[in-house]
């Protein structure tokens, strides 16, 4: 797909997806410090956090309108994104944050003030190697003692069967010179012949056959920035563990949370070869092969302090909580990479209904009357279970929280009112977790509505009838009026009974 020379072989002719990604919030990192045992800055000092191809900046934006202490700069060299990315702060009334249209070389030689957090998301697999080589330049110059650097990228040997596959998709798309979209679908088409005449490699890869199948229902605009450019390049822990180095850069844990505990990262018969690594790069390259890990979300310090035991427990102490969900959603059963985990009820149970009725910090936790069974020990297994498996998430401090709403509040409103013309569910800013919590878009309406069950699903019916777009059902647009009105009014019951009381709880309704 050919690109402008200033893309460096990545695509440019296609807007990327405009997605949220709460493991880059700086509240998330400071967690998988804690998991880590690493001392990090306490989330009511004033810091710097650099995103690194931030696309069109919703991320970025969001976790500035959560973080009024933080100072945001969100980074793009393509200028349709950064211009995006500047009109949605403008128009969500977010300071903090700026946008900079600069390559990686460009942002080096730029006059800046030095960072605590740098994130990157969907940017290592995807660029090439000398701007992997500015990257950790940037870091080695700018990147304050103490601070901390998120990285997600594809990984090995998990997308080892799908590397040609990537690399065939793009030299199909060079069989159309058509526009974008139509080369991508060209490409697909391709492909797919290709493996219906029976190809020895799907064969002998089916994960490739398996992803060649997924990509019919997916994005075309994901499917542009994920196969399609001229770099794609899966990685091994070790070798980015490496590159890292290079920035005086040491590994910490991982921002996805169960991955962090060996218990429910690692099937037990495999468990007891982690013994036999020599170090924390080699754990992690046995439990790569051990799950196949297909892509990883690393976080790493630049010479942050190991935490001794009671700086640990202070810490842990100080950490707020939050549901991740509703109460009735939560649940105590899951899957995880080792299997299938089942959570005693009378551990884990406590701590949901004492979340339920207010975040609170560990300590407040451990003085509540739903955990009194609990000694700090079993309350750190149930809170830390509950988090790797999405019950809970950190919370910012209760102190400028008033502060945060006020900003919060500003960017959900001027989102909804986006959002209501586009038929999407969106991300709203939570002053309370300082990242996103998913919204869908029946309700975006209902939480324009009025308070009440009845009139709520008529207002969002009524919005519904007059708007460009239709609901979806299985995928499919919902063209009889009755079967829509009966999805709001279902929904509208479960948004007052679950739904409502949780955006409370949380700041995003009042």
């Amino acid at each position: 797909m050919p690109d402008p020379s200033w893309a460096d072989g990545y695509v440019v002719d296609i807007d990327y997806t405009q997605g949220y990604y709460r493991e880059l919030a700086p509240v998330a990192l400071r967690f998988t410090a804690l998991l880590g045992g690493v001392q990090a800055t306490d989330a009511d000092v004033a810091y710097t956090y650099y995103e690194l191809g931030c696309g069109q900046g919703y991320s970025c934006a969001l976790h500035a309108a959560c973080n009024p202490r933080g100072r945001f700069y969100g980074v793009d060299f393509n200028p349709t994104h950064v211009h995006g990315a500047r009109r949605l702060a403008r128009e969500c009334g977010v300071e903090n944050v700026e946008f900079l249209e600069k390559s990686f070389a460009e942002l080096l030689e730029a006059d800046l003030p030095e960072a605590d957090i740098v994130a990157l998301h969907g940017v290592h697999s995807w660029v090439s190697e000398e701007n992997r080589r500015h990257i950790v330049e940037f870091l080695r110059r700018r990147l304050k003692s103490g601070g901390f650097v998120y990285v997600s990228y594809n990984c090995l040997p998990g997308l080892a069967q799908v590397q040609p596959l990537q690399r065939l998709l793009l030299e199909g798309a060079k069989l159309s010179g058509s526009a974008p979209a139509d080369r991508i679908r060209a490409s697909l088409d391709f492909v797919g012949r290709l493996e219906k005449s029976g190809a020895d490699y799907f064969h002998v890869n089916p994960l490739a056959k398996l992803r060649l199948a997924q990509l019919g229902s997916m994005d075309p605009s994901y499917i542009a920035h994920e196969y399609f450019n001229a770099n794609w390049t899966p990685a091994y822990h070790a070798d980015v563990a490496d590159e890292m180095a290079g920035s005086k850069l040491s590994y910490v844990g991982s921002a996805t949370v169960v991955e962090n505990f060996e218990q429910f990262s690692i099937r037990p018969e495999l468990a007891p070869l982690l013994a036999l690594a020599r170090d924390r790069t080699s754990a992690e390259m046995i439990k790569d092969y051990a799950r196949n890990q297909m892509f990883r979300r690393d976080v790493f310090a630049r010479g942050a302090p190991k935490a001794n035991p009671a700086e640990l427990e202070a810490m842990l102490g100080r950490a707020r909580f939050c549901l991740a969900r509703p109460r009735s959603l939560c649940t105590l059963t899951g899957k995880t990479p080792a299997g299938e985990i089942s959570l005693q009820p009378e551990t884990y149970g406590p701590v949901l209904d004492a979340l339920a009725r207010a975040p609170m910090t560990f300590d407040a936790l451990a003085r509540a009357p739903e955990a009194a069974s609990l000694d700090r020990g079993r309350l750190r297994q149930a809170v830390f279970g509950h988090a790797a498996l999405g019950n809970v998430w950190p919370a910012l401090p209760a102190e400028g929280e008033v502060a945060r709403r006020a900003a919060t509040q500003r960017f959900n409103d001027a989102v909804l009112a986006r959002r209501m013309a586009q038929s999407r569910s969106t991300f709203l800013a939570s002053p309370v977790l300082g990242s996103g919590v998913p919204v869908s878009f029946i309700d975006q309406m209902l939480l324009a509505a009025p308070r009440d069950a009845r009139k709520a699903a008529e207002y969002a019916f009524d919005t519904l009838m007059t708007a460009p777009h239709k609901l979806e059902k299985d995928g499919k647009p919902v063209d009889d009026p009755t079967v829509a009105r009966s999805m709001i009014e279902a929904r509208a019951r479960d948004f007052f009974g679950e739904l409502l009381p949780y955006y409370r709880l949380v700041g995003v309704a009042a």
